[in-house]
């Protein structure tokens, strides 16, 4: 296998870079950098980096190494931290690709080398590039249950039960003379009972952990002038929308990106929802009308001069915001009528933007409602889609065993089931998953 090496740092306004290398020849690429010093394990060293083509200092450089099985990758690892100038980084590069058995790494190839050499299952290598990504406390917690191994721990403890049960079972198969004990026959049913219960529970989480990650989405929708616009510019703190007493200003989506209660959001703004002729607002209000529907929150705006609305877009993610209070002369009218049609349906607050009226009443109904779609941050989630599929797999499997079946169909259940949960945490052949997992890496990680 042939060593490997990469910037694992941006080159872009900062001071120092850092070159990893990762392989058997990580000794010898540090002796054709000039650097002859014997390096010694977890130690940081300094040195200058030599061109030997001209003799030239190249760099001084911080030199740090890990010897293997003791390091990130399980093999011989040597970081350079060196000043992030384009032609430093452009001439050791040149450098170590003239080595012998030394290449670019590619996308991913460190944190898929890590995992081959054992030193982190699938479900950590995966939390790596989330870790890098998470811009919100919540994202980050996440990210780091996993890479610590949270996560991999409870697929593995699944894996090994039904492993258990398959050699109750296997011993059957292997003895078809001997009836199984009922004590036995007690012990599977209530191991399989229980695993079914805990592999449900896991799948009836709402899809928190992945809304955590990819952040929820709140959808500003409403009739022309209600103060959508306003609104999404007051909460984003910049002016991203055109305010504009002209009906129909809004054509597309505009979208602002926020952090609320540890949890990334989306806000979107979109075209005022009436009757038109106009075949580019129509589309516009279409894509209104779609945003909402795919909404994990609904803001539906209402002019409290012209408290109209569609019931229909309203559902138990819905705010209803009336806005505009501050220009109406009789509270009590108002009272009467958002009384009258919504009574305790729905979550309402009277605001006033252009005011500032009651904005923080709004952002607290936010919060409550972010609160109840993500209510525990202390429980471990499903972060990816395929351990969702994997173990919906496993779960249909389960529910099909019954001892009262064919004891080799039983086997062959149990197998897929245990096989399903092994391509979550890679613990078993999975090269074409592999491809596929660290494909969307960067060069570096």
């Amino acid at each position: 296998m042939k060593t490997i090496f990469a910037l694992i740092s941006s080159a872009k306004n900062a001071g120092v870079a850092i070159v990893r290398i990762s392989g058997s020849e990580a000794i010898n690429c540090l002796k054709i950098l000039g650097i002859n010093k014997k390096p010694e394990h977890q130690k940081i060293f300094f040195h200058k980096i030599i061109d030997k083509e001209n003799n030239q200092i190249i760099d001084q450089s911080l030199i740090s190494y890990f010897k293997g099985p003791h390091s990130f990758t399980g093999e011989d690892v040597v970081e350079l931290n060196i000043h992030a100038s384009p032609y430093i980084i452009k001439r050791i590069t040149q450098i170590l690709l003239n080595i012998k058995n030394v290449k670019l790494a590619d996308g991913g190839e460190f944190t898929k080398r890590a995992f081959l050499n054992g030193k982190i299952d699938l479900v950590q290598a995966e939390a790596i590039p989330d870790l890098i990504a998470s811009e919100t406390s919540l994202q980050h917690q996440q990210a780091f249950k996993q890479l610590d191994g949270k996560l991999g721990k409870i697929y593995e403890k699944w894996r090994f039960e039904i492993i258990e049960i398959s050699a109750m079972i296997e011993a059957l198969i292997d003895f078809p003379d001997e009836d199984l004990p009922i004590q036995t026959n007690k012990i599977i049913n209530n191991k399989i009972k229980n695993l079914k219960k805990e592999i449900s529970n896991h799948l009836n989480d709402n899809k928190i952990g992945q809304k955590i990650k990819e952040g929820l989405n709140i959808a500003i929708v409403g009739s022309p002038n209600t103060g959508k616009s306003s609104l999404i510019n007051f909460l984003s703190g910049n002016e991203i929308a055109i305010v504009s007493k002209i009906a129909g200003t809004t054509r597309d989506i505009i979208e602002t990106q926020l952090e609320i209660s540890g949890v990334p959001v989306k806000i979107s703004d979109t075209a005022g929802i009436r009757k038109s002729n106009n075949k580019i607002e129509l589309e516009g209000i279409n894509r209104a009308l779609k945003k909402a529907k795919n909404s994990d929150i609904k803001l539906y705006m209402i002019d409290a001069l012209k408290p109209t609305f569609d019931k229909n877009i309203i559902d138990k993610n819905t705010i209803v915001v009336i806005n505009k209070i501050d220009k109406v002369k009789n509270l009590s009218k108002l009272d009467e009528i958002l009384y009258k049609n919504f009574k305790e349906e729905c979550d309402l607050v009277k605001i006033s933007v252009t005011k500032q009226k009651n904005i923080k009443q709004l952002i607290n109904k936010i919060e409550n409602k972010i609160n109840k779609l993500i209510p525990n941050h202390s429980h471990i989630n499903i972060t990816q889609e395929r351990y969702r599929i994997a173990l919906q797999n496993a779960y249909s499997h389960l529910s099909n065993f019954d001892l009262k079946r064919n004891i080799e169909i039983n086997a062959e259940d149990l197998r897929i089931a245990s096989n399903e949960i092994g391509k979550i945490n890679g613990k078993i052949d999975i090269d074409n998953i592999l491809d596929i997992i660290f494909a969307k890496f960067c060069i570096g990680k």
